[in-house]
């Protein structure tokens, strides 16, 4: 099996970092730490069938052309105000348990998600919808049938998890596990994005502002993709950013509701609801370091987008495809 990355320096897109030179310079630091330097999330299996849910989940739906299976993405909104949300609800030990330091955190990796994109060893861009994330599905759509059916397949490095959501959503006998290196990605993106493509009925909006706008995914415009919904629809046309990022956070708190689909997860129905997502989904969250460890089944399939960013991670991620794949027919 060999794969190598198709591009070239020059085909990169640098006007941004050009705009941003101290977040072009912070990144540069964070990938010069050395592996001593790490102080890596151990690899372990997330519980699924206990992962807390909001009592809504506001989405948005991806227009990605060729591909007619639609997909909903939970919008980053609506995670700031779970956050906001669950921060008010102090009386309760289990909230106090998902918000505090954990909450701060989240907020932190949704911010670095329109400057930096990552911190090495704390934050590896799982917020953030990448752009070859729609490649891959627009590829997968590509495939006959009898190519992904019935199939049981592994995505690395999920974060929304686009096409393992395309996956799930195209053939209801496939098996798709998801891994990302953090637990809060998992918790408030991809399992979120999982129920409201396979277990749910996402509906349209029930607020009066809710506009029902669709990201078209075919736009050269690379900043509607992996940026909060908020950024998208109300920064654009002011200048002023400050008074844009005042804006947006008391939107958040305000009017969270800037989406195209919404969907309710009654609590006497969650359990039920994550028991059939686990059905055809296994989580991991950690290092890939310690990923083949937790495997104990093979893959017909391993797909991973925009993964690589170090050398140093190659081996971990090689290692993960000998031990995970099928052999001799096990596809990556």
């Amino acid at each position: 099996m060999a794969f190598k990355f198709n591009f070239t320096v020059d085909e990169l897109d640098l006007d941004e970092a050009d705009n941003q030179p101290q977040s072009l310079e912070t990144s540069l630091n964070d990938l010069s730490l050395t592996e001593a330097d790490l102080n890596k999330v151990p690899c372990q299996s997330y519980d699924v069938s206990n992962s807390p849910l909001p009592r809504v989940i506001q989405a948005d739906i991806l227009n990605i052309p060729n591909v007619d299976v639609p997909i909903f993405k939970r919008t980053l909104a609506d995670v700031k105000f779970q956050m906001a949300e669950q921060d008010t609800l102090l009386d309760s030990t289990e909230q106090q348990q998902i918000t505090g330091e954990d909450g701060q955190n989240v907020l932190d990796m949704l911010d670095l998600t329109g400057n930096s994109d990552l911190v090495r060893g704390v934050y590896e861009g799982g917020f953030k919808t990448w752009e070859c994330s729609i490649d891959l599905v627009q590829w997968l759509s590509s495939l006959p049938d009898e190519a992904i059916q019935g199939k049981r397949i592994l995505e690395i490095g999920c974060g929304s998890a686009l096409p393992s959501l395309y996956l799930l959503a195209r053939h209801e006998e496939n098996i798709v596990d998801v891994q990302d290196y953090n637990d809060q990605v998992i918790r408030l993106i991809t399992l979120p994005n999982i129920l409201l493509n396979t277990v749910l009925s996402p509906q349209e909006p029930t607020a009066a502002l809710a506009n029902g706008d669709q990201i078209d995914v075919s736009s050269d415009d690379d900043d509607n993709i992996g940026n909060d919904p908020t950024e998208e629809k109300n920064g654009n046309d002011d200048d002023d950013d400050d008074d844009d990022d005042e804006e947006e956070k008391d939107q958040v708190m305000e009017d969270p509701v800037t989406c195209d689909a919404e969907a309710e997860l009654p609590s006497d129905k969650l359990p039920k609801m994550l028991q059939q997502v686990q059905q055809r989904t296994e989580a991991f969250v950690g290092d890939w370091e310690g990923l083949p460890t937790q495997l104990t089944k093979k893959y017909d399939m391993l797909i991973t987008s925009e993964t690589i960013y170090a050398e140093h991670s190659l081996p971990d991620l090689i290692r993960v495809f000998q031990k995970a794949l099928v052999k001799p027919n096990g596809i990556g």
